[in-house]
């Protein structure tokens, strides 16, 4: 009997180690590192494609005679300045002609410095490297040779840099109503035979900025910047700026692969976080409803920075433009055990894009922040297929419920699994928030496992196993109750797996994760579909129609991979793999925080934006991000469980559209200490779930009146008081003061809304 029973064990020992080894094998296939990136078709989008005229005419100015006419259209006018690569550009419906620098004042005053003279009036500049020193270099510098083919639609310029040993050509061309700047990137040639060589004092390409002047100016009373920070802000045109300084921001975030992460330790203390850019744009109006123009970082907006500087900071302007970044330098480490022994390492070629730029031009009702994120989402329809995914069948506006399942933590004895909300639990919680009148719900689990060290999916025994998860699914369904699962393709945590990526100094691609206090590690993310692959057979099983995806937004990187570069613009395609991939197998997928590359892909957007970074320099935040998407995509808040104001966070919703978010465990939030979701400090409905109450009747009260319907104009009518307008003629007006304001005769309450 007992020879049986040893039998029985071992034969249960080895087919529990069979299943595990066949669960490794199949998520530790290897996959080549290679995948071929879209060309950007740009010519053969405009967005400007009809010619309107303006209600409102500018007076015939005179072009300065240095200026040559190269190209016409029906739409717009374009002139060349030969000697410095300026351009001036005339849009023909108001006849407004906007500038590469600003002609209205003197460029030579004596208090600017030549260098700084060059660098306003040229219309390209470079950021080299003179050995390690980085160094700014600019059309009018000497030994700049300069030739030019006039084209069809515009001209051709090669710009050598003969001292740098560093050429390329670019284009300035007219498309409708859209102006084009293109440098491709098979004409850049870094031609210094001994470049990299031993003892060679090597000159490389670091960055490339195209027109960095354009449509600057000294001061314009009526007009602003749009500043593509977070939600959005603006920075107005004053005679004497808010604050004098600068801002700069990557587009998409900051690309980590070149940078070096010290151990854990070492980061006790960290800053507020900058709101991301999502938006590869930016705005310039000069004139309120009567002319702007919209910026777009078309390709290349992965290796892109967005700048602002105030007038007199560096120099008289206002300024706003793109940086594009070619090669970085990293840390090289001498040793494995002293990081202070390290030399500054180069990759051997620029990093490979072709440079598009995107002007488009805007006047009457268009020539303001509003118009422009209209025009963007007329970009995004035209290039990316951007569509509608909106339902118009509420009664009530819908919630998102994140429930964390299950967690992990470094216990004494190594990682342990931490269950935090069983399927039972969130069925009662659920029904709980459907007896209060929260109804229209969309349900996202979110599992911790250990075999991945990241969120993936499984249904979990001490969770209440396959029959509680099937009676879950079963209520959500009766109910009504949209239901995903949370995944995260694009990382784990606490340590590296097989497939952590490397850095470009070959070391594991390890990321400091602030808000949590850990350390991430990427996952290259050539792995991201066979991650897919292995998943799909689950949900197919399980009947998963919809995922939840974490960890896309703001992570395209340059890495190192067995003697390869990969570069962020095949990260980027990666991921729009990925999506491609789930939605071809009728798996929707919603995305957290996501970027603008991934908006077409996308059934909702979640942790969306409601706030800039509110720096000094700004004047004003603007529901910029919101106005892109309105009518197309449901936009749900960032968890509203930690809000210090439930009242104003209701109101903001209210003001930029946005459905509410929390996050919920049927545990003690206890549980969650020193896990991956550490950040999170109350999770209980105990302990929340009247404030859930309150401020979901408060936002209902006003957005149930716009489901469907598209933000078609946002006004800040005076400090405290906003109002916008949908497509369905409903105008909410909010008061965020806290006494009450009249406007026309209606009286909007202190901290309250009024809805016409």
């Amino acid at each position: 009997m007992v020879k049986k029973r040893g039998i029985y064990v071992v034969s249960t020992l080895l087919l529990v180690a069979v299943v595990i080894g066949l669960i490794y094998w199949v998520n530790s296939k290897d996959v080549a590192y290679g995948i071929e990136v879209e060309k950007d078709h740009f010519e053969q989008i405009t967005v400007n494609d009809e010619f309107i005229s303006s209600k409102f005419q500018y007076e015939e100015t005179t072009i300065p005679s240095s200026f040559k006419k190269v190209a016409e259209n029906e739409q717009l006018e374009l002139y060349l300045e030969e000697e410095t690569i300026a351009i001036a550009v005339k849009q023909k419906s108001n006849g407004y002609v906007w500038y590469s620098y600003d002609l209205q004042e003197n460029v030579g005053e004596k208090e600017d410095s030549q260098e700084i003279k060059n660098y306003i009036q040229s219309g390209i500049s470079l950021i080299t490297y003179d050995k390690f020193t980085p160094n700014r270099k600019t059309a009018l510098d000497n030994n700049v040779e300069k030739s030019y083919e006039i084209l069809e639609n515009g001209f051709k310029s090669t710009i050598d840099f003969t001292t740098l040993k560093i050429k390329f050509d670019l284009f300035v061309t007219v498309q409708g109503g859209d102006l084009l700047v293109h440098v491709p990137r098979e004409s850049i040639d870094e031609y210094n035979p001994n470049l990299w060589k031993a003892g060679n004092n090597d000159i490389s390409l670091s960055e490339m900025i195209v027109y960095p002047f354009f449509g600057s100016v000294r001061e314009k009373e009526d007009g602003y910047i749009v500043v593509p920070d977070g939600s959005g802000a603006i920075i107005r045109l004053d005679e004497k700026p808010k604050y004098k300084g600068a801002y700069s921001a990557p587009v998409f975030g900051k690309d980590t692969g070149y940078e070096n992460i010290g151990k854990l330790s070492e980061k006790k203390l960290s800053v507020k976080q900058l709101e991301k850019v999502s938006l590869p744009v930016y705005g310039v109006v000069h004139e309120v409803d009567k002319t702007g123009v919209l910026v777009i970082a078309e390709s290349g907006d992965s290796y892109a920075t967005y700048n602002y500087e105030s007038k007199d900071s560096t120099t008289p302007f206002y300024q706003s433009y793109f940086s594009y970044n070619y090669r970085t330098t990293y840390a090289q480490f001498q040793s494995r055990v002293n990081e202070e022994q390290h030399v500054l390492g180069f990759q051997k070629d620029p990093n490979s894009f072709d440079l598009v730029q995107r002007y488009v031009f805007v006047d009457d009702s268009q020539a303001n922040y509003v118009g422009i994120a209209k025009k963007y989402r007329q970009f995004l329809e035209k290039k990316d297929g951007l569509s509608k995914s909106v339902s118009t069948s509420f009664e009530k506006i819908p919630m998102k419920i994140d429930f964390i399942t299950n967690e992990m933590r470094l216990g004494t004895l190594g990682l342990e699994t931490i269950p935090t909300t069983t399927y039972k639990q969130s069925e009662e919680i659920t029904k709980d928030l459907i007896d209060k009148g929260m109804d229209n719900l969309s349900i996202t689990y979110k599992s911790y496992l250990d075999k991945y060290n990241s969120y993936r999916f499984d249904v979990l025994g001490k969770l209440g196993g396959k029959r509680d998860f099937q009676s879950a699914i079963e209520f959500f369904k009766e109910n009504k109750i949209s239901f995903q699962y949370y995944l995260d393709y694009a990382q784990s945590y606490y340590e590296k797996t097989k497939f952590t990526a490397s850095k470009m100094n070959r070391q594991d691609f390890s990321v400091y994760n602030t808000s949590k206090n850990l350390l991430n590690f990427m996952n290259n993310p050539k792995y991201y579909q066979s991650f897919a692959e292995n998943d799909l057979k689950q949900f197919n099983k399980y009947d998963i129609q919809s995922v939840a995806l974490d960890g896309m937004g703001g992570n395209i990187f340059t890495h190192y991979d067995k003697g390869k570069i990969g570069s962020s613009t095949e990260g980027l395609e990666y991921s729009k793999q990925l999506l491609t991939y789930l939605q071809e197998n009728n798996v929707q997928t919603s995305v957290y925080a996501p970027d603008a590359y991934l908006y077409k892909y996308i059934d909702k957007y979640y942790d969306a934006p409601i706030y800039s970074s509110e720096l000094m320099v700004t004047d004003s935040t603007i529901p910029f991000v919101s106005l892109v998407l309105s009518g197309y995509k449901e936009m749900y808040s960032p968890y509203l469980n930690f809000s210090s104001n439930d009242r104003d966070e209701a109101l903001k919703l209210i003001e930029f559209g946005i459905y509410p978010s929390y996050v919920l465990t049927g545990e003690s939030t206890y549980y969650l200490k020193e896990t991956a979701s550490s950040n999170i400090y109350v999770s209980q409905m105990e302990h929340i779930g009247e404030r859930m109450n309150e401020s979901y009747d408060l936002i209902n009260k006003a957005l149930k009146e716009t489901i469907g319907s598209e933000m078609i104009n946002h006004m800040i009518i005076d400090k405290g008081i906003v109002k916008a307008t949908y497509s369905n003629s409903v105008e909410i007006i909010i008061n965020y003061n806290t006494i009450d304001y009249q406007l026309d005769g209606v009286e909007i309450k202190a901290k309250g809304f009024v809805i016409l």
